[in-house]
């Protein structure tokens, strides 16, 4: 269970200040992770769930409601919307990020690796699609990668499992998920941030149904919220004159230009 402490409240408002001021997400990043001796988990968990003004105005343009999907094509990023069901259930952290995609942390630590959890996982969400009437008029097309261990096998259950509830549409296995539901046309169904940045249309149906089956509700954050409490405390002259003090620290000047070809990809 991860929970953010004080210097991490304090370094996500920083965060969010430098990306609002214009700094690429992981030049922004290693600043912030230098003044705060952030962790990896703690990397994470910024680098996921925080965005800038303008982008996040761009990713709710494309997010498109429930009540609006019909006769469409669901294009849903399988692995992607089974992994944060996953985590729901096994009660591990999941937030509420600030695009209002719901984002777990576990799954930018481990491969994955099929286990009763993800086909408990495929039921949970079948059954909810049925729930919240998206199988009518709708055809469904989930995609794994195929290089995933057994991801053929997942498939054909999948299949299997769709015939049985009735639900039209099938489940297929390639290369490359994020491409293949990228260039399809529909509704896509993913909190995948490089698939969100190139989607036309997007819905967090997977974080949904994680919330409404998370089995330890304590352990859901939101950023929303941890932003309002902790901009309490603060006013803006103060914040604005903290991050200056940090972008002009010893070694941040001449490390920023090094900084644009370096750097690990958390977005997925």
């Amino acid at each position: 269970m991860f929970k953010p402490d004080e210097r991490v409240l304090d370094a996500l408002l920083d965060y969010k200040f430098l990306l609002n001021r214009g700094y690429r997400r992981q030049q922004a990043l290693r600043i912030i992770e230098e003044r705060y001796r952030l962790t990896r988990v703690e990397k994470v968990f910024l680098y996921r769930s925080v965005f800038s003004d303008e982008d996040i105005r761009n990713r709710l343009a494309k997010k498109v409601l429930l009540n609006s999907i019909r006769n469409s094509k669901i294009l849903v990023d399988g692995f992607n919307v089974l992994t944060v069901i996953r985590s729901a259930i096994r009660g591990e952290t999941l937030i509420i990020c600030e695009d209002t995609f719901v984002r777990d942390l576990s799954s930018a630590f481990q491969k994955i690796k099929l286990d009763d959890n993800y086909y408990r996982a495929l039921e949970i969400f079948l059954s909810d699609l049925k729930d919240l009437s998206l199988t009518e008029n709708n055809t469904i097309l989930i995609v794994y990668d195929a290089p995933v261990s057994r991801s053929g096998i997942l498939a054909g259950y999948t299949r299997e499992l769709m015939k049985n509830h009735g639900i039209q549409g099938t489940a297929l296995t390639v290369q490359k998920a994020d491409k293949t539901v990228i260039e399809e046309s529909g509704v896509i169904v993913s909190g995948d941030s490089y698939i969100i940045s190139r989607a036309l249309k997007i819905c967090d149906i997977g974080g949904i149904i994680a919330l409404r089956h998370a089995s330890a509700k304590e352990n859901i954050i939101s950023i929303r919220r941890l932003i309002r409490e902790r901009l309490k405390e603060f006013d803006a002259k103060t914040l604005s004159e903290g991050v200056k003090k940090i972008i002009k620290a010893p070694g941040n000047r001449d490390k920023r230009a090094r900084e644009r070809k370096r750097g690990q990809d958390y977005t997925k």
